[in-house]
């Protein structure tokens, strides 16, 4: 079979003018402005989500640096707490020890 005889072939200019309306029609070529003016907006949407995400970054490193103070302010308050409780132990050890000493001494 020759190319000459398929039915595309014979459309000849009026098959290519049908074949590029089609393709406007469905969207498949559009002017230059319109491109150009697509490829602005798709840019400056992906600069606005690129901003948006250093921005939530930004906001999750502050978060993370606020939540390592506050664990450290947490755990020193503990280990204060955990000292004058030891503290407290060891004092009312030595007057038990005190008191046990007056009380042998004082029965012999």
């Amino acid at each position: 079979m020759e190319w000459a005889q398929l039915p595309i072939v014979q459309l000849g200019a009026l098959g290519v003018l049908l074949g590029v309306l089609w393709m406007v029609f469905r969207g498949h070529l559009v002017p230059r402005a319109t491109l150009d003016d697509v490829r602005a907006d798709r840019d400056a949407r992906v600069a606005e989500a690129s901003a948006d995400a250093d921005e939530w970054r930004q906001l999750y490193i502050s978060e993370c640096q606020a939540h390592e103070l506050t664990r450290k302010a947490y755990a020193t308050e503990r280990g204060a707490a955990l000292a004058a409780s030891n503290e407290g132990a060891q004092i009312a050890a030595a007057l038990l020890q005190e008191i046990r000493a007056r009380q042998i001494g004082a029965g012999s």
